[in-house]
């Protein structure tokens, strides 16, 4: 299952194939889209009035006739009350279909997101995956509700007045759209530098997201190594950066407006001495000429430049809807079978068969685990690093299937159930209890949403943390900062535990609860342990074989095999791994005391 990928903008046939997906997800957004493509319409006619009026009246008073003001400003006013409400007709329109198209894209996003395996996740920055969700989504929004209405207004506007300018003289019109094609080569020239400079700055901003969600999560290790000036030395690096790519662009861009300005400049001069000659001449009104160069330089120049400003945008959106996408289209074969029934209330025997397992095609890491586990029996697995022992927690909770062989809950394949029915019966603790930025009432009910404040405060009581919450100024509403940093790492584990209490799962998984936790704090954790194995299947993690000693059974893994299985008792009484790290970690109280 290929899931990271590392290209970032798509080739110019995904790029087709990418916009054309956009057009499928706006299917139920058309109707309004074809209401604003109406307004927009009506707003660019709108735009032709005011140099008719302008040039009328400097033909009148060239002709020496009387003005009729009262009229005039009846035409004004009137212009301007139904511009004025065509304008917010059309910014409240826009509003509502890009608040709802950002609505819809981030919510598939990111619903789409949490139904990827975990191996997406284990891949990819959290900071790249929420930029993907937030920047890339609101991206393309900007691109609906904003750059593709200018362009179309654009494409009206210069097509219609290209009409307009060789009706009033063929001579200027050609003069005026001369510039053309050196406007063309200018924007061929400087355009795709200024795309890929672009997309440097997404991906390097990208990469110092990412980078920074890590080092904020994680700011009690660079606090606890004294590390803070180096990772200002390494934020500064890739700000500066950054920087200079964001100046490189500056200066392409400057080259850009710089020379089609120019352009601009001597169309204006060109158009100013002809017409100008045809005045002097009487072959032409100097309204007729004012009119034409209203038309010629606001209707266009100004959409030429404005095109040319939108296409970056447009190269930006298509960049963003290519992630978009990729990331929509990536699969999860962790799904429910069509006939998959819901999970029974589990009774919890649990039963590895034959399971190998690979990450990677060739390369097993579990090798024919055999397992049998029986309703309320604690299993604890031991093993160095990379043993399989956290493999094989994650194919209990079914983020990965067994490459070959199975694993069955009361007799029932995992691959045949419903998968939420299913992780609904199954609490985790973890070494490194995840905690959220709220209260700790809500941190301790997210393992139920539904229980109530007594069923929370139980629950706390039970995992021996009750008296800590009340002995703090806000008692069980006090909010505990991201990731629980206002607490030790004992308080966030008996969080944790009352929050799996709260669930109540009847099997519990436990990824070595007690590793980070001196031997004061885990004394004092352990009746909250207990309570939490009482009446449920559990599997315990574990590198500390104190906290097993009264497994029901243990397993030793060696590089993905089971090499003993049995009792504390028995398997101490062995020459195995196990016997030899029991004797190391209690080295010195199993040496005689000298006499």
């Amino acid at each position: 299952m290929a899931i990271a990928v590392n290209k970032t903008t798509p080739e110019p046939s995904e790029g087709i194939l990418t916009f054309r997906r956009l057009w499928i997800e706006l299917i139920p957004f058309r109707p309004r889209m074809a209401f604003i493509a109406f307004l927009t319409i009506i707003q660019t006619l709108f735009g032709f009035v005011p140099p008719l009026i302008l040039g009328d009246i400097v033909n009148l008073l060239q002709r020496g006739e009387k003005i009729n003001t009262v009229l005039y400003l009846a035409y004004i006013v009137a212009f301007s009350l139904a511009s004025g409400g065509l304008g917010y007709a059309l910014s409240v329109q826009m509003s509502m279909l890009g608040q709802s198209f950002l609505l819809s894209m981030r919510e598939k996003l990111l619903g789409h997101m949490q139904q990827l395996p975990m191996a997406y996740f284990e891949k990819n920055q959290t900071g790249k995956l929420v930029s993907n969700v937030m920047n890339d989504a609101g991206t393309v929004n900007q691109l609906i509700t904003s750059n593709l209405p200018t362009m179309m207004g654009d494409f009206v506007q210069l097509t219609l007045v290209t009409v307009v300018l060789l009706k009033i003289n063929w001579v200027m019109a050609l003069i005026s759209l001369s510039i053309a094609p050196v406007y063309i080569w200018n924007f061929r020239h400087f355009f795709p530098k200024l795309q890929s400079t672009s997309n440097d700055i997404r991906a390097k901003r990208d990469t110092m997201y990412g980078q920074m969600q890590e080092k904020l999560t994680g700011i009690a290790t660079v606090k606890g190594f004294g590390q803070e000036r180096f990772e200002s030395r390494v934020f500064m690096s890739n700000t500066r950066d950054i920087m200079g790519l964001n100046m490189h662009q500056g200066a392409l861009g400057g080259g850009l407006w710089t020379i089609a300005d120019a352009l601009c400049g001597v169309a204006t001069g060109l158009v100013l001495w002809y017409g100008g000659t045809q005045c002097i001449q009487g072959k032409m009104e100097a309204g007729t000429l004012v009119m034409f160069l209203l038309y010629a330089v606001g209707y266009i120049y100004g959409p030429i430049v404005r095109f040319l400003v939108v296409l970056d945008p447009i190269a930006r959106a298509q960049a963003a809807l290519y992630r978009i996408f990729r990331t929509m289209s990536l699969s999860n074969s962790i799904v429910d079978q069509p006939d998959a029934l819901p999970m029974p209330t589990i009774q919890g025997t649990v039963r590895f068969e034959d399971v190998w397992f690979e990450y990677e095609p060739g390369q097993p890491v579990l090798k024919g685990i055999k397992l049998e586990a029986k309703p309320g029996q604690t299993v604890a697995l031991v093993g160095f690093s990379g043993s399989g022992k956290t493999t094989m927690a994650s194919l209990l909770l079914r983020h990965y299937d067994p490459t070959t062989g199975r694993i069955t809950i009361d007799g029932r394949d995992l691959r045949d159930v419903q998968l939420r029915s299913y992780r609904r019966q199954v609490g985790v603790v973890a070494q490194e209890s995840i905690l959220f930025n709220s209260s700790i009432r809500e941190n301790i009910r997210y393992g139920r949403l539904e229980a109530t404040d007594k069923e929370v405060e139980d629950a706390a009581i039970a995992a021996s943390i009750h008296e800590t919450i009340l002995a703090l100024p806000e008692g069980y509403e006090t909010k505990i900062g991201e990731d629980g940093i206002k607490l030790s790492v004992g308080e966030k584990q008996r969080l944790a535990i009352a929050r799996a209490l709260l669930a109540d799962p009847r099997i519990l998984i436990l990824d070595e609860a007690t590793s980070s936790l001196d031997s004061q704090t885990e004394a004092l954790l352990q009746s909250a342990l207990d309570n939490l194995l009482r009446g449920r299947t559990s599997f315990v993690i574990a590198h500390r074989l104190s906290t097993i000693v009264g497994a029901d059974q243990i397993l030793v893994l060696e590089k993905g095999v089971v090499t003993e299985q049995g009792t504390h008792a028995e398997l101490v009484a062995g020459t195995g791994l196990y016997s030899r790290l029991y004797r190391e970690q209690f080295r010195v109280a199993l040496e005689p005391v000298a006499g």
